[in-house]
């Protein structure tokens, strides 16, 4: 029996050895990003029987352990803490769940490293190359579809968004109810005109000025003004059939309030026609609205100086790629520099129902295997799926304060176990010199 506690000594030398070779990569991986720290069990070694139990259970069976051996190497998949970076494609899992990543041939990996940047052709890619999945698929209201096959998330070199064309243009303007108008007795041109240019946008993204010129009128030649005529103008030179320096009048009309000054004539919007645009943009109609959703007229008609106090209109042109973001949900949504946002893509996040069975592959990623199942992908924050924190890297989840009180221990069980061995060997050299 001597020379099994030779046996079991060196059996838990190797065990504690391999726990030190554990300990080790953890500590040299506390600043890895999204790196999981692993731990080492033991288990006995099948116990020699000297005697078995009694026959009527009146005695107990003596058996002698024959050391140790590592009963498995986990790895801890415990939240690690976030780090702000600022870098919009840095991004972090915050619960479950494992970016998905596809080499050149597709052959699918996955990590908890966020670490991502944009190549040259704008694929979102890891440090070593692998391009990160997501879903790029639309529905037919333009927004991304997180369900299906994923691919590999890209955002266009030099991607634009499409221009608009101007639909719609208001005016919060008030005209002056004191303001003169032409004289009845002599036909002098008195009246006070006033004018408010509204920028609208043609089919091409092109902008054009959209001029509204007011004129007080005295229908019954009493002097006093009772409503105000509009006409309305785009430039001569960018319309066709206009002349150069002379607006081109596209629509003409009039304006009535009533005492308190309230718009009381048009009593609906008003459609203002383009003509083709010399540029190629086709005609277009643009509605001028009047009256907003709750019927409030935006002319007025007080007594005080005409002015304009706001405008809008819904056409913009073409926009450049102006910045990124990043949500929750693992959407990717592009801002541009027309104002417009875009989806652009979903990150795919992979689960599974033994994550300690994937298989470490290097380069902080893992493969998935039998022990560890078949991955559940789909979008982030849903189906049991973390959430995202984008301009965030998941930090090392090695606590060093456990990891040096492990190294205590390991230690400690490695110098028992060496006494062991020595202990071991007196023995048996003391064995042998009984025979002298």
């Amino acid at each position: 029996m001597a020379f099994s506690s030779f046996y079991a000594g060196l059996s838990g030398l190797q065990a504690n050895a391999n726990m030190l070779t554990v300990i080790g990569n953890n500590l040299a991986n506390v600043n890895t990003v999204g790196f999981k720290a692993s731990r080492v069990t033991f288990q006995d070694i099948f116990s020699q029987a000297g005697v078995g139990a009694g026959v009527n259970g009146a005695g107990n069976p003596q058996q002698v352990g024959l050391g140790t051996q590592i009963a498995g190497i986990d790895q801890i998949f415990g939240q690690g803490s976030l780090q702000t970076t600022g870098l919009v494609s840095d991004v972090a899992i915050q619960g479950n769940g494992f970016f998905v990543l596809a080499d050149r041939s597709g052959a699918r990996s996955l990590t908890r490293a966020g670490n991502f940047t944009f190549d040259k052709d704008g694929n979102l890619v890891t440090s070593n190359g692998q391009f990160v999945q997501g879903y790029t698929q639309r529905d037919a209201n333009d927004h991304i579809v997180t369900s299906g096959s994923s691919g590999n998330i890209q955002i266009p070199v030099g991607l634009t968004a499409p221009p608009q064309a101007t639909g719609y243009v208001s005016a919060a303007i008030n005209l002056n109810a004191d303001a003169k108008v032409d004289d009845p007795a002599t036909g002098a041109d008195e009246a006070e005109t006033f004018s408010s240019t509204l920028s609208v946008y043609d089919s091409l993204g092109a902008r054009h000025n959209l001029t509204l010129t007011f004129r007080p009128v005295d229908t019954n030649a009493d002097g006093l003004r009772d409503q105000w005529t509009y006409t309305a103008t785009v430039p001569g030179d960018e319309v066709v059939g206009g002349v150069a320096g002379t607006p081109f009048q596209i629509a003409t009309g009039a304006v009535t309030f009533d005492a308190q000054g309230h718009l009381t004539g048009p009593a609906a919007n008003v459609t203002l026609t383009t003509p083709a645009w010399t540029n190629g943009a086709a005609a277009q109609p643009v509605e001028w609205r009047l009256f907003d959703a709750n019927s409030t007229a935006s002319l007025t008609g007080f007594s005080g100086p005409s002015a304009t106090s706001s405008t809008n209109q819904d056409g913009y042109a073409v926009g450049r790629l102006r910045t990124l973001t990043i949500d929750q949900d693992g959407l990717v949504s592009g801002i541009f520099t027309n104002g417009v946002t875009l989806e652009m893509a979903s990150f795919a996040l992979a689960t599974f129902n033994n994550p300690n069975g994937l298989l470490k592959n290097g380069q902080n990623s893992y493969i998935e295997t039998n022990s560890s199942g078949p991955a559940t992908i789909g979008g982030a924050n849903s189906g049991g799926r973390g959430m995202v924190t984008s301009n965030s890297l998941e930090l090392s989840n090695v606590d060093i304060t456990q990891e040096f009180t492990d190294l205590i221990v390991s230690e400690r069980g490695y110098q028992a176990n060496s006494r062991i061995i020595t202990t071991t060997d007196t023995v048996i050299q003391e064995a042998l010199n009984l025979k002298r």
